[in-house]
């Protein structure tokens, strides 16, 4: 036998048994490590569900299936855990789980038969470790084993191999991936961010792959002497997109220590957390003149749920383009936080003054996991419900802005069907009636044309003796009265163009050049006008209307060879009732 084929032969022998027993591994691990999926708030289902039928009437395909994927769930990763009793739980990142109102687990074995568990209830939830824990519910359908994976006990090495689970997808596929590498940092801890210079950690760096829909899936040890094989060292959640094979992963020392607090709550500590909660809450408000982000860290998923749409419209409708902007940056991240992005605004809105706000906490009552706090914010008191949602005290009711009443939304439709009937801010309008000109012409016709509530042309005419033109822009402020009436009070600025007999007969008779050089200025004026309209749905389009005019200045009336003799009877005044239609 030769050299090389001994070699070979030993190498063979060596590698052989170890990718064995990888394979049976890897293979049994598929039963404990699942794919996570979320399901949103039936709130915000129900309103992107509206969008998405208002799109496909458009044949928006691709905003459609947008759609049709965030309503599937955003997805993640997470794996099994038997607690000293026994009992079965699923560990995962509190970013995979963060907006759900609804959770399941589908475990998929290398022959393609799943298993789906549906209807987890996430018992805590840690933020700042980015830590969730979700039981399995004791009827309905249960993962292929009743056993979780072991924890690590022993101190982890740099340079040891490990190993990634989970289901990072393939565009919007999740697919089960078994990745290889070593720990190249046991204990690295880094910067938040790049304002923020504060250190986070220690998390294990490793180079095993980790990608999009690994998070909350662990990071593994091979271990005899357990059912699956492998031990878990940590959970993978973070990593670095511009380093090469820097994945992070949270110890497994914290994860033991968040699952012991998780499984053994004390309720006597509840009201010191709260206590904690609302003082970083006026901390991050208190100086500032901008705190719709801040406020939408708070919100429950709960009030996000309730409120998305009629928070959504409203800053649609009303709000500044800094704030789309900031919402948009946010969807990128998670949509749903961009609903939570709109509800804060629609709060920060309902307490603003000017400046910057100033807050403070005037009254707590409650008990257990559900308390009212009265706040005092801009020196008025504004009324708001804390409830402790998976271990962490957030906002679900605060003030008249997130009420979570369903009936703001209906009314709001029917002050828009309403408002539609009514044509309050019609395209295009045309209108006619009677004209009193003061001093002028006490009996005229009027008519005029108007374009998007903006831009119009007037015109009077009291026969051959007197007529003007005129064009002018428009300020309407339009409001519902009631269901079947509306009011469009106006404001409009001008010129108008006069066509007067009188003026013609005073520039004769003083005319003093014989080779017929006219000084005397055209027959212009600068004009304002004030009035409203009232509309009805009774006969859409249909409005009545009644308006003053006051000239503020004549050209007509300076005396152009100053001799003392201007023109002293232009039009000054007049007082218009018409009738007319919006398009």
């Amino acid at each position: 036998m030769s050299r090389n084929s001994t070699f070979f032969l030993v190498i063979f022998l060596l590698v052989f048994p170890v990718c064995i027993f990888a394979q049976q591994g890897a293979s049994a691990l598929r039963d404990y490590v699942g794919l996570i999926n979320q399901s949103y708030h039936p709130g915000i289902v129900s309103y992107f569900e509206k969008v998405k039928k208002e799109l496909a009437k458009e044949k928006e395909t691709d905003a459609v299936r947008n759609i049709e994927i965030f309503l599937s769930g955003a997805f993640g990763s997470g794996f099994l855990y038997n607690d000293t009793r026994g009992n079965l739980y699923v560990i995962t990142n509190n970013h995979v789980v963060a907006q759900a109102h609804t959770v399941s687990i589908t475990f998929e074995r290398s022959d393609g038969t799943k298993r789906k568990v549906e209807n987890l209830k996430i018992i805590a939830a840690d933020e700042e470790a980015d830590l969730a824990i979700l039981s399995i519910p004791a009827g309905g359908e249960r993962p292929f084993t009743a056993q979780g994976l072991t924890l690590l006990t022993d101190q982890l090495e740099e340079g040891v191999n490990v190993f990634s689970a989970g289901f990072p997808g393939l565009g919007v596929t999740p697919l089960w991936q078994f990745g290889t590498g070593i720990v190249s940092n046991s204990s690295a801890r880094f910067p938040k961010s790049l304002n923020d210079q504060t250190l986070i950690g220690p998390f294990i760096q490793h180079t095993a792959q980790v990608d999009a829909g690994n998070s909350g899936g662990p990071l593994l040890l091979s271990r005899t002497g357990v059912p699956s094989g492998y031990a878990v060292a940590g959970i993978n959640t973070l990593r670095a997109t511009t380093r090469q094979a820097a994945n992070y992963a949270i110890p497994i020392s914290t994860v033991q220590t968040f699952i012991n607090n998780a499984l053994n709550p004390r309720p006597d500590t509840f009201r010191a957390a709260l206590d904690q909660r609302l003082e970083k809450f006026i901390s991050v408000i208190n100086g500032k003149t901008n705190v719709y982000p801040n406020i939408s860290e708070f919100l429950s998923a709960v009030c996000i749920g309730e409120n998305a749409e009629y928070a959504f419209e409203e800053m649609y409708e009303k709000a500044p383009k800094s704030v789309s902007r900031t919402f948009i940056q946010k969807c990128e991240d998670s949509i749903v936080g961009a609903m939570g992005i709109a509800i804060g605004w629609t709060i920060e809105e309902s307490v603003k003054s000017r400046g910057a706000f100033t807050a403070s906490i005037k009254e707590v009552t409650g008990s257990g996991e559900e308390y009212t706090v009265v706040f005092t914010i801009n020196n008025k008191d504004v009324s708001s419900v804390w409830i402790r949602e998976y271990g962490n005290w957030r906002i679900k009711t605060f003030g008249t802005a997130a009420t979570g009443d369903t009936d703001r939304i209906a009314k709001r439709q029917a002050d828009r069907d309403a408002a539609a009937k009514l044509r309050l801010r019609g395209g295009f309008s045309v209108e006619a009636g009677y004209a009193c000109l003061f001093d002028k012409a006490p009996s005229a016709f009027y008519a005029g044309i108007e374009l998007l509530n903006l831009i119009g042309i007037r015109y009077f005419t009291a026969g051959p003796d007197f007529s003007a033109i005129g064009i002018y822009t428009n300020l309407s402020f339009p409001f519902p009265i009631g269901s079947n009436f509306g009011m469009i009070p106006y404001i409009r600025f001008g010129f108008d163009y006069q066509i007067d007999q009188d003026y013609e007969n005073f520039k004769k008779k003083n005319k003093s050049d014989p080779d017929g050089f006219d000084p005397y200025p055209p027959p212009v004026s600068v004009a304002a006008m004030a009035g409203f309209k009232i509309t009805t749905s009774y006969v859409p389009g249909l409005f009545v209307g009644i308006g003053f005019q006051y000239n503020l200045f004549n050209l007509h009336t300076i005396d152009p060879l100053d001799f003392g003799d201007a023109f002293k009877d232009p039009m000054m005044m007049g007082l218009t009732i018409t009738a007319g239609y919006s398009f």
